[in-house]
């Protein structure tokens, strides 16, 4: 079994100028596997509904999140996965109550993964037969580092996966992020109404 540690620093935010957003960026290098970039949002316009995070590098498989904004980041509602010209198939249980249950399921390039929360917010898991990566937040809300450990036969797309999608918004992976959050995605569902007023 191979273990690797990688670890990305927050490298800067641009900074929202009129009708735009500030996006956010952190990089690294991934031991075996060269550079890796994550940006979130990488679509800054400010009118969009919908937020991107992406990740790229020379050996890292260029993916895409899509979701509905949320909080500066896309959350998991209208969401979509892409990688490397595949599309994921994304399931999750909205109504589970355990960590496990709640897990986000993705299918992606004839794999199947499972990424949850563990013990948390700040703790991360995607796992595949074979292959875990397990990813840390220094804090919750844009964090200075993000540091991660591969084991198993992890590769580019797997790392890169986890990666990505420390730039989405998952808080809701756990019953009590579900609890925390939902208020103010009702909120904001409420507000895209039209009561024909």
């Amino acid at each position: 079994m191979t273990t690797r540690q990688f670890r990305l620093v927050h490298a800067g935010a641009s900074h929202g100028r009129l009708r735009r957003r500030p996006t956010y960026t952190w990089a690294g290098t991934l031991p075996g596997l060269g550079a890796v970039e994550l940006v979130c949002p990488a679509e800054e316009h400010i009118e969009r509904e919908s937020l991107i995070a992406w990740v790229s590098g020379p050996v890292v498989p260029p993916m895409s999140f899509t979701g509905i904004a949320f909080r500066g980041l896309p959350r998991m509602a209208g969401m979509q996965l892409t990688a490397d010209g595949w599309t994921a198939r994304l399931r999750r249980r909205h109504l589970a109550v355990t960590e496990r249950g709640r897990a986000l399921r993705i299918e992606l390039a004839g794999r199947s993964y499972r990424y949850r929360v563990l013990g948390g917010k700040l703790r991360h898991e995607l796992r595949r037969e074979g292959a875990v990566v397990t990813t840390t937040r220094s804090e919750w809300r844009f964090p200075q580092t993000i540091s991660g450990v591969s084991e198993g036969d992890a590769d580019a797309l797997d790392v890169g996966l986890a990666i990505l999608m420390e730039g989405v918004y998952t808080r809701n992976l756990s019953f009590g992020g579900a609890v925390y959050s939902w208020p103010g995605r009702f909120l904001s569902r409420v507000d895209d109404l039209d009561f024909g007023v």
